[in-house]
């Protein structure tokens, strides 16, 4: 009866849960002469401009800084997330494309395609970068052999955008990069390696790729690109491991911190009396931590969105109160009347989804996927869609749930990354980005097509205003703004010193939001100077044939990886996805003088459901076991799971399980409460036994402070609890009845901010202390305390260390441990 519960449970989270994964697409495999092309179906009709343009990359820097690949690289294109992001794995020689594109405020917006390619491409070939014994240890022993990983994230990122600018000048130290740079030049300590390699800074971890592209174009125009390929070289050898103090000392004959001046003394003379831009009042008192973006109006009021980056959360305000503060992110938002539609990140699942505001209260929607929202009159929503890759502007009714389709860019090349309807509803335009040209269009119920105005330069959309919508335009180092109408007429109201985006209309004259020492909203007076009309123009889409390939099979695909220390030693192979890992090695036991053997195939987020099969020959007894399990996420708040197991000797269990999670702010702090049932049935040739177990934790942080604590208690129905010992914190129990607590806390003291030789970063320091208890059979218990540390090291990921003593059941020890931290 039990099993049968379980099989309608399964069946039944199949049908309501939502959303996109790696597991719900059918993928395809195409190749060409360097290159493994594994694509979702929906996005086959990109490939073939993706081939070209990987191709014309690959043959690019390979003449700049040669060819360490021995095997074709695997470049995995998907669509289905809602965020634009591309990722480069080194270790498995692969890179990760989204095919939707990226309008963000503090880079260029060129052709998105060429951009992430030569980005990730352009990591691959420097950080894969070996001597020819480096390579042979790379493709015969581990691919974790990376000298040029060793090194600060500003000169990874740094590096990559350069190299999109030396093969194709795509990129450029743009307009919307400069506030950066000149908030720095204003400080009596620009560009503190707290902020240029940890990210601690009012943009986040744009300041290391904001730096690093300054200052190696710096070198490369100063010292001439030849340094710049030493540097690559020298790095990729033995001396790499030194860190790059010495590779800059051998190059330049200077160290780091000497070009690091040069470059700071050059770029003070180069912006020397750089204006800065007028702050609105709303942003007058906020800090560098704190961002205000997103301005709209409506009846003549600013709305905007705040966030907090020390506290990790999104504030909706209009004028100067608050009407709500949620953990998630808000994307964008629209207010009609009463009426407030929000669209939020769902991080669980990585998709954005519509919610509205009403009575105090968040109330979720199943429209989802959604980027861009803005209301088009009463009932109606103007909303920018993303279908598995593909962006369509579309009217959604809330009265009738209609949703009528206005326009969809049907061609690969072709961007939409923003819309903004008139208030009654009658005009809607949006901004085209096609192969990096900009077009404004314009669509209303009497057109048979949008109308495309082409805009000559960058330009942000902004609110509809009386007869028009806002935009703000690039000019010279600033920003212009204008309001156009759908008869092209543009009229010059204001301008910024600096890049603004967003622009909006108030009593106070034009508001807009631009960087000054972080995120805030800006103001000038109005001033109408100039008046002119955009002349009308197509824009011919091209609609690729979907390149056929042949089914991805990702039990076939594998790649050696490196030896790792797994059960003595083992090999490990994944395939190019990394979604799969196959895991085969063994030990030896010197005290009974007996092998151990073992393999292990482990499938995530690629089957229907997740598995772990696993054979281990061991004191001359053979094990098998095979998991089978699958977590499914219904909404941010809910999750079921099941997992079914059979072992060998013989032991078959079968559990069912609910997560229920909140996060919110709480005092001024953001928390987070999780809680965790699960029921599981375990059965074996002589014995059967049921457990059921609830575990909770809840966490607190705040100003430094963070408060962690995990409540759990396991209850067993059956003769025989051993079956299923409880394992806790490094404690085991096998009673009938088990309770555990455990409760940390932990202080930031400071941030170092202390860079030995450029191979170790020192970033936030800090005490904490903890308790560990589990009371069953008997009563286990430890207490610590320790100093930590957050390092930045191997390919400059931050590492949590932590370090001090304990006592535990009355025997005082040293206690250690550390965690990766993304």
């Amino acid at each position: 009866m039990f099993r049968r519960y379980i099989l309608f449970f399964v069946l039944l989270i199949s049908v309501i849960v939502s959303g996109y994964s790696f597991r719900d697409l059918d993928w395809l495999k195409h190749e060409s002469e360097h290159f493994v092309y594994i694509y979702h179906n929906e996005v086959a009709g990109s490939v073939s401009k993706i081939e070209e343009i990987a191709e014309n990359t690959f043959l690019g820097l390979s003449e700049l800084f040669g060819n360490p690949f021995r095997d074709k690289i695997s470049i995995l294109i998907g669509g289905y997330e809602d965020r634009s992001n591309g990722l480069a794995n080194p270790v498995m020689e692969s890179i990760y494309i989204m095919t939707i594109g990226l309008d963000y405020p503090y880079r260029n917006d060129g052709f998105w395609l060429e951009e992430v390619i030569t980005h990730e491409l352009s990591h691959l070939f420097q950080i894969t970068a070996t001597t020819q014994v480096g390579n042979f240890l790379r493709n015969y022993f581990s691919r974790l052999y990376l000298p040029n990983a060793l090194q600060p994230m500003w000169f990874t990122e740094g590096f990559a955008q350069l190299g999109s600018e030396l093969i194709g000048d795509l990129y450029e130290y743009d307009y919307r990069r400069l506030p950066f740079l000149w908030d720095q030049l204003d400080r009596e300590d620009p560009f503190l390696e707290e902020t240029v390699v940890s990210g601690h800074s009012g943009i986040g971890g744009e300041a290391y790729y904001n730096y690093g592209y300054a200052f190696l174009t710096f070198l490369n125009e100063t010292y001439g690109f030849e340094s710049i390929q030493e540097l690559v070289r020298i790095k990729s050898g033995i001396f790499g491991f030194a860190g790059i103090d010495f590779s800059f000392e051998r190059v330049y004959g200077k160290s780091y911190q000497e070009l690091k001046a040069e470059f700071i003394d050059f770029e003070s003379e180069k912006w020397k009396g750089v204006e800065t831009p007028s702050i609105h009042r709303l942003s007058s008192d906020i800090g560098e931590f704190v961002s205000h973006y997103r301005s709209k109006t409506y009846a003549n009021r600013l709305y905007y969105i705040g966030f907090d980056r020390e506290q990790r959360y999104y504030t909706l305000y209009r004028e100067d109160t608050e009407i709500l503060r949620t953990s998630m992110e808000i994307i964008d938002f629209a207010v009609f009347e009463n009426e407030i539609a929000l669209l939020l990140f769902e991080k669980e699942v990585s998709e954005t989804r519509l919610y509205f505001f009403r009575e105090g209260r968040l109330e979720r929607t199943k429209y989802s996927h959604l980027v861009g929202i803005d209301f088009a009159g009463k009932d109606r929503l103007a909303i920018l869609r993303n279908s598995l890759g593909t962006m369509s502007v579309e009217i959604l009714s809330l009265r009738n749930e209609r949703v009528t389709t206005i326009f969809a860019a049907i061609d690969p090349e072709m961007q939409i990354t923003s819309v903004r309807a008139s208030q009654d509803g009658a005009l809607v335009a949006f901004r085209v980005n096609m192969r990096g040209n900009k077009y404004i269009a314009f669509y209303s119920s009497g057109f048979d097509a949008p109308l495309m105005y082409k805009i000559d330069k960058d330009f942000s959309l902004g609110s509809w205003t009386s007869g028009g919508f806002l935009i703000s335009v690039e000019n010279g180092f600033g920003s212009s703004v204008y309001l156009v109408t759908s008869e092209g007429e543009m009229t010059s109201l204001a301008t910024f010193p600096r890049y603004v985006r967003d622009p909006a209309r108030t009593r106070e004259g034009i508001v807009a939001v631009g960087q000054v020492k972080g995120n805030k909203l800006l103001y000038s007076v109005e001033s109408k100077t100039t008046e002119f009309k955009l002349k009308e123009t197509t824009v011919e889409m091209r609609v690729p044939e979907p390149l056929e390939g042949e089914k991805y099979e990702g039990f076939t695909s594998w790649r050696f990886v490196s030896p790792i220390p797994y059960k003595g030693l083992s090999l490990l192979f994944s395939d190019l996805t990394f979604h799969n890992h196959l895991i085969a090695g063994g030990s030896f036991d010197f005290g009974t003088m007996l092998p151990s053997l073992h393999l292990e195939l482990c499938s995530i987020d690629y089957t229907p459901v997740d598995f772990t099969l696993s054979f281990e020959f061991s004191d001359l007894n053979v094990e098998a076991s095979l998991e089978a399990y699958r977590q499914y996420v219904i909404n941010p708040k809910l999750a079921f799971g099941w997992k079914a197991e059979l072992n060998y000797p013989l032991q078959v269990s079968g559990s069912i399980n609910v997560v229920l999670q909140d996060s919110s702010v709480l005092y001024g702090g953001q928390a987070s409460l999780k809680t965790n049932i699960a029921v599981r049935d375990t059965q074996t040739a002589t014995s059967n036994l049921v457990d059921v177990g609830i575990r909770v934790d809840f966490d607190w942080k705040k100003n430094g402070f963070a408060l962690d604590s995990a409540i759990f208690s396991r209850v067993t129905f059956g003769e025989d609890p051993s079956l299923v010992p409880v394992e806790l914190w490094d404690f085991r129990d096998d009673s009938n009845i088990v309770v555990g607590l455990s409760i940390s806390s932990d202080y930031t003291i400071s941030r170092r901010g202390f860079n030995l030789i450029n191979l170790v970063h020192l970033s936030e320091e800090g005490i904490g202390a903890k308790i560990d208890t589990l009371i069953g059979r008997s009563f286990s218990w430890r207490l610590a305390i320790y100093k930590f540390e957050t390092v930045y090291l191997y390919a400059a990921y931050p590492i949590e260390i932590k370090a001090g003593i304990m006592l535990e059941s009355m025997r005082l020890l040293p206690y250690i441990d550390f965690a990766l931290l993304y």
